[in-house]
């Protein structure tokens, strides 16, 4: 069967369409991207390291949803504050932070690398926090795409 130039033309067209449309789709995600952080704050008493049962509930009810809903998870970062006037304030804020990522590590969230670090609460000029809200652990799970890429398949 031959093809006449009208035919051959059409057909070449609609494969460069089709490899145009491929390229394309390909393109749209050719770097390595991640989702938007998934945070939550557990608060602690003064000069304890100790997680109250609320806030263990808490954290392990957020575990499990991030399990579930993230799969892909690249790092969790997980950020111990002290007040400046607790006992030992820096060595307290990095023992909060242990205390987190063991407990987080208990709920299942054991395959993602973790970044833990301690600070000393310093207030900003324009954001005064209760003292009951500056005694906390910050943990945010940055979650990841399969094949580093969130296209939705």
């Amino acid at each position: 069967m031959t093809l006449n130039l009208f035919t051959r033309s059409i057909l070449a067209l609609g494969t460069l369409a089709a490899v145009g449309l491929l390229s394309i789709g390909a393109q749209a995600c050719n770097t390595s991207q991640n989702l938007p952080g998934q945070n939550i704050d557990l608060y602690f008493e003064k000069n304890s390291t100790q997680i109250s049962t609320d806030q263990v509930l808490k954290l392990a009810n957020w575990a499990i949803d991030m399990r579930l809903e993230y799969p892909v998870q690249e790092v969790l970062s997980i950020g111990g504050l002290a007040e400046a006037s607790e006992k030992e304030p820096k060595k307290l804020a990095m023992q909060r932070a242990d205390t987190a990522r063991a407990m987080l590590m208990q709920f299942g969230l054991t395959r993602v690398p973790y970044d833990v670090r301690a600070g000393i609460y310093k207030p900003l000029e324009h954001l005064v926090e209760p003292p009951e809200k500056v005694r906390r652990v910050e943990i945010e799970l940055s979650p990841g795409c399969p094949d580093n890429c969130c296209d939705g398949k």
